[in-house]
């Protein structure tokens, strides 16, 4: 992985984190119920996904500033992360469900979140 994608997966995993952070500080909650997570991502992935292409792509400047990457080759990469809605909804699914067991539990159980 260069360090390109790298940051670009950093600054997403940030941005997806700052966003539960909020949702759940916005709606006083401990943790998002189970039932309700794919809900909850959808919604949210569905309002702010074109803002977090941008806030990629201004993060990076400011990152990588001595360096800046071309916009061509950070629109293609994110072309790529973003091609299948499913499945980064899913995936971010999933990163909630196991953190909100770990920080409930204290550990991760795998059986109990790819049911």
């Amino acid at each position: 992985m260069t360090t390109l994608e790298r940051n670009i997966k950093e600054l997403i995993q940030f941005y997806v984190k700052e966003n539960y952070n909020n949702y759940l500080q916005e709606n006083n909650l401990q943790y998002i119920e189970d039932d309700n997570i794919e809900s909850v991502v959808k919604q949210i992935y569905t309002e702010r996904k074109e803002h977090l292409k941008s806030f990629v792509k201004e993060s990076l400047k400011v990152i990588m500033k001595d360096n800046p990457p071309n916009d061509l080759i950070v629109n293609n990469i994110l072309i790529d992360v973003f091609r299948d809605d499913d499945f980064c909804v899913n995936r971010i699914v999933i990163e909630i469900k196991l953190f909100q067991q770990k920080k409930r539990d204290g550990k991760i159980d795998t059986s109990q979140i790819l049911q």
